[in-house]
């Protein structure tokens, strides 16, 4: 009877053993893979997630600003204050009824933006809140007359110097009333950007000057659905 015998290495060859050391090193190896697939991870997340990648005309701020208290009031002489601004994003415009392109320009793109989030069925539209800087012309009917032709949901609110200050200068809006020309009239310069204001009542945002309706519907409707 013959005897089978266990195959034994060639010549020259070398026998391996599998001991603790090995198992260690492919458990740190696999641990150092994770760890890299990691924060690759975390790098793109970053990445696709960055203002610059998710929006499309709004720059966001790295942290919300809070707007301290201001007193202004609307067409009717109502009282409109810091309270105003929580509840569902609003979105600040400054200008003067008299404006003869920026201001109507503007308030076109934001009436269209916000036609285009009614359609995609949104529950809470932004608050469009125009803010005159010309209280000397601008006010009651004048404003509501001048908002509500562009559309009958839009806000109108003034106040006199003072007071306008307390609001410009947290949102870092700018205006200039010019000199008057032989028949009284003069021209204002100021900011054109839209303010953003959260549904806390702070400033996360601005859109530049010139955006379109569509840019800016888009990237409200990714704030809103965020829960902004």
């Amino acid at each position: 009877m013959k005897h089978k015998f266990p195959d034994t290495p060639a010549a020259g060859s070398q026998l391996r053993v599998a001991g603790p050391g090995n198992a260690a090193g492919k458990i740190m190896l696999i641990v150092i893979v994770v760890l890299i697939a990691t924060l690759a991870g975390v790098i793109l997340a970053r990445q696709l997630l960055s203002p610059a990648a998710e929006f499309e005309a709004a720059s966001i701020y790295p942290e919300a600003r809070i707007i301290s208290d201001f007193s202004l009031h609307d067409a009717d002489g109502r009282e409109f204050s810091e309270a105003d601004l929580s509840g569902s994003i609003s979105l600040l415009f400054f200008g003067f009824t008299h404006c003869p392109d920026i201001c109507p320009d503007t308030l076109a793109v934001l009436a269209r933006a916000r036609d285009k989030l009614e359609t995609m069925r949104v529950e809470k539209l932004p608050e469009v809140i125009f803010v005159s800087v010309d209280p000397e012309r601008d006010g009651g009917a004048t404003m509501r007359e001048y908002v509500e032709y562009f559309h009958p949901a839009f806000r109108a609110v003034t106040g006199d110097d003072q007071a306008l200050e307390r609001l410009t200068s947290q949102v870092g809006a700018m205006y200039v009333l010019g000199v008057p020309d032989e028949q009284g009239f003069y021209s204002v310069d100021h900011s054109g950007m839209v303010v953003i204001i959260d549904s806390d009542g702070r400033m996360i945002g601005r859109f530049r000057t010139g955006v379109d309706a569509d840019s800016m519907a888009a990237d409200l409707f990714r704030l809103i659905r965020a829960g902004v």
